[in-house]
């Protein structure tokens, strides 16, 4: 084989290589507009043919689909000028609640929203709350006698008696 077929063979090869790198998506966004709209958005929800569960604008499954139907049919609606909310609440109608990339805040689904913030801050009030407990609690002083608390001095005269006995043995 000759250079110039070796050169050919390795820049066939690398070009193959990074084909995948450079094919671009069969429909690409127009306008920032889209995008925006498209990062509201869940890819593959309720369908077969592609259940990665990305964010719609940057779903990076190769030969995915589904992203271009809904990249094309995004692209259409607000080349149209349909309002955000129609074009949100088209795709919702077609794949459910579950193709918003965040739950709407309302109803039930507020809850989601709130409960974060308010384990927050009612951690905060319990961590306060034990802290000052412990502050607040008297530092327990040792006996005159050098003993613990709580052991009278008779006790311990006899503990240090029978201690001394022990140990003489």
């Amino acid at each position: 084989m000759t250079r110039v077929r070796q050169y050919a063979a390795v820049f066939v090869i690398l070009l193959l290589a990074t084909l995948p790198l450079t094919i671009t998506p069969a429909v690409a966004q127009q306008t920032d507009h889209a995008k925006q709209l498209g990062g509201k958005l869940i890819c593959g929800v309720g369908t077969t043919i592609c259940n990665c569960k990305q964010i719609l604008t940057q779903c990076n499954h190769v030969g995915c689909m589904n992203s271009g139907m809904m990249l094309k049919t995004l692209d259409e609606k607000v080349a149209k000028g349909d309002p955000d909310e129609n074009i949100l609440q088209s795709f919702v109608q077609e794949f459910g609640t579950a193709v918003l990339s965040e739950p709407p805040k309302t109803g039930f689904t507020l809850i989601a929203w709130i409960l974060p913030s308010f384990y927050l801050l009612l951690g905060t009030g319990l961590v306060i709350f034990v802290i000052s407990r412990w502050r607040k609690r008297p530092a327990h002083v040792a006996s005159l006698a050098g003993g613990a608390p709580g052991i009278s001095a008779e006790l311990l005269e006899r503990a240090r008696a029978q201690a001394s006995r022990e140990t003489q043995d």
